[in-house]
C-alpha cells in the first residue's frame, strides 16, 4: 500500500467538543484525547497524511442559535480564532496547511497535496465538511484507497463524513471505534453497527496493523 493512498481523517477534535469546559462537550469525549494524539502520532510517524475538519464559526452563522434545536441549530461553539476552535492533543511537527470556506483554484489544491506527506485542516461553518466547496475537489485529487476516520460527533459530523465518503470515494472507509464519541442522538454502538451494514470497516487503534500492515 502506497502511503499517500492512505488518509487519516480527523473529525472536529476541538476544544469546545472534547474538553469538559467546552461549549458543546460530547459526553465522555475527554477519555479519547490520548488516543486522538496516538492516532495522529501513528499517522505522522509512519508517513501517512492527515486531513482534519474543524468547525470555524462566526456568531452570526445559521447553525448558531441562542435557542438551539440540536438538529439544525446549536449553541455558540468553535468561534474562529478562540480557544474553543483549537484542535486538542498532539499535532506533530509537519507544517499544517489550512483550507478556508472560500473556493480555491484546482491548481492550488493540487499544490497542497503534491508532497510526500501532508497535514491539512479543512475549515467549515456547517455540519457537513463537504459543504466546503474545496473538500470534494481535494478528495478527487488525492484519490485515496483507504480512509481512516476518528473524532466527534459520531452521530453527527462523523456520520455525515462517512456517508459522504461512501458516496464520493471508492476508498475503503475505516472507523476507529475507540476514538469516536457521539452527542447522544443515537447510542454509539448503534451508529457503528449501521456503518458496518453500509460496508464500513470498524476497528480500533490497536487493530490498525491489520488494515495497514504496519505495527501499532
Amino acid at each position: 500500500m502506497f502511503k499517500h493512498k492512505v488518509i487519516f481523517w480527523d473529525v472536529d477534535t476541538q476544544y469546545d467538543f472534547i474538553q469538559e469546559e467546552g461549549r458543546l462537550y460530547m459526553p465522555g469525549a475527554k477519555t479519547i484525547i490520548e488516543k486522538i494524539s496516538m492516532a495522529r502520532n501513528f499517522a505522522l510517524e509512519n508517513g501517512f497524511s492527515i486531513i482534519a475538519s474543524t468547525d470555524w464559526h462566526n456568531p452570526s452563522d445559521q447553525e448558531i442559535s441562542a435557542e438551539p434545536n440540536y438538529i439544525e441549530t446549536y449553541p455558540q461553539h468553535c468561534i474562529a480564532n478562540t480557544t474553543g476552535s483549537q484542535r486538542i492533543g498532539f499535532l506533530g511537527d509537519l507544517p499544517i496547511k489550512y483550507i478556508s470556506v472560500e473556493p480555491i483554484k484546482h491548481i492550488q489544491l493540487k499544490e497542497l497535496v503534491n508532497t510526500k506527506q501532508f497535514h491539512i485542516v479543512i475549515r467549515k461553518n456547517k455540519i457537513d465538511v463537504f459543504t466546503n466547496p474545496n473538500t470534494r475537489p481535494l478528495l478527487d485529487i488525492i484519490c485515496p484507497e483507504k480512509i481512516i476516520i476518528f473524532g466527534v460527533a459520531l452521530d453527527l459530523c462523523v456520520s455525515y463524513t462517512v456517508d459522504d465518503l461512501l458516496k464520493l470515494s471508492k476508498a475503503q472507509i475505516i472507523v476507529l471505534a475507540d476514538i469516536v464519541k457521539g452527542l447522544g442522538k443515537k447510542p454509539d454502538d448503534i451508529v457503528l453497527k449501521e456503518f458496518q451494514q453500509k460496508g464500513v470497516t470498524i476497528t480500533t487503534l490497536a487493530g490498525l496493523h491489520e488494515v495497514l500492515d504496519v505495527a501499532t
